[in-house]
């Protein structure tokens, strides 16, 4: 066979799988959120909960996001914060609200259990351990919900379901690197969750994590995550080796993203990028495959030999049918407008190549202050602590 029409074929091959899941992928989620939850006097729906809530620093809007769960509409539940270091800026907010709301359940615990070099599950051991309640909810300091948002998310457990996590959307982002993180969160993200899930591939998310202590201590518990640098895939993994699935909820929940720079961005997705390269190899390998413009070129320059496009006028179509794609998200999930969505979006499809061949140059990241030696499967190597 000639080789011109091999090529043809397999970049053409190549082109219709990317737009097909780009597709695909975009109905998913539109008819994950377009689905009623389910119904509110599920097997669970009157357990008590305990909200675990790690902190470090004070994030963007940090006060309004704590006062949300203060505010929650649910029968008993209790706040749990958690900080490793008593002199924590965050520590004068956290009593100041559970000093306002008396009525809630509320308490703060201060220093880590040293369980690995993940500091976060180093930060979430001790409030883990001290737990009243059969339910456990974990839930980044970034994520502010809506008052029905608890008894929502319970309502999807039954006895064949070990986690119920959620999609994330980014708002109130202000500076290039913070609208670039939106951009990702509200279309690549969001679809990528869902294409995994419907593949049967497990994809939680440390924003909002609900499950029952007594399956989690069926793996040991919290503190046996502490060597990964991703202890929410890690505990998604777990759940389906104990053969219980991990359940995406109806309601997406919020990221306040606040200002961001480009670098803060850049370092951010080179983290996710290289836990994704340690935890997944194949699928990341195949990531610039199944991006907007590596397929693009290759689908422009095949099928303008074989119609009678132009390369410019085929990437155009392409360009049109990604970007329409990735915005029917993005408007479901934060309602932006087209012009305000376009720019955005254009400039973070011309980083995304160049942020994949970054982050497969190395396995070094950097998280809150501390560096990391990523290796196969996720375990962490601290390189430097903290002072």
């Amino acid at each position: 066979m000639n080789l011109d029409i091999i090529w043809i074929s397999i970049a053409c091959a190549l082109w219709v799988t990317a737009i097909l899941v780009t597709i695909l992928g975009t109905g998913l989620f539109l008819r994950h959120l377009s689905e009623p939850p389910p119904y509110l006097d599920a097997p669970f729906s009157l357990y008590p909960v305990s909200i675990l809530k790690p902190l470090k620093g004070t994030d963007p809007g940090l006060r309004e996001n704590l006062e949300s769960f203060f505010n929650l509409e649910y029968p008993a539940f209790e706040i749990i914060f958690s900080v490793a270091n008593p002199q924590d800026p965050a520590t004068g907010l956290i009593n100041d609200l559970i000093a306002k709301y008396p009525q809630v359940k509320a308490r703060l615990i201060c220093g880590e259990v040293h369980t690995g070099v993940n500091p976060k599950v180093n930060n979430l051991v001790r409030s883990y351990e001290s737990s009243r309640y059969p339910l456990l909810l974990i839930s980044d300091s970034n994520v502010r919900v809506s008052r029905d948002y608890l008894k929502r998310l319970v309502a999807h457990l039954d006895p064949a379901v070990g986690l119920v996590t959620s999609l994330v959307t980014g708002t109130h982002a202000q500076g290039l690197g913070g609208k670039l993180e939106r951009t990702f969160l509200n279309s690549f993200y969001a679809r990528g969750m869902l294409i995994a899930d419907a593949a049967g591939k497990q994809c939680a998310t440390g924003k909002s994590m609900l499950f029952m202590k007594s399956v989690a201590e069926r793996f040991g518990g919290i503190k046996v995550l502490g060597r990964y640098l991703a202890e929410d895939f890690m505990f998604g993994e777990a759940i389906q080796h104990l053969g219980l699935k991990v359940v995406i909820a109806k309601d997406p929940v919020r990221q306040i993203i606040g200002n961001h720079g480009v670098r803060q961005f850049w370092n951010r997705h080179v983290r996710w990028g290289r836990i994704r390269k340690t935890q997944a190899p194949l699928a990341f390998a195949i990531e610039p495959w199944l991006g907007c413009f590596a397929s693009g070129l290759v689908g422009s320059a095949a099928f303008s030999s074989l119609t009678g496009l132009t390369f410019s006028a085929f990437m155009a179509i392409h360009l049109l049918i990604w970007a329409t794609s990735d915005y029917l998200i993005a408007r479901r999930l934060e309602k932006s407008s087209p012009y305000a969505f376009a720019p955005i979006w254009l400039i973070r499809e011309l980083l995304a190549l160049p942020l994949w061949l970054h982050t497969a140059s190395g396995n070094q990241v950097a998280w809150r202050g501390n560096q990391f030696t990523l290796k196969a499967g996720g375990l962490l190597e601290s390189r430097t602590n903290e002072t």
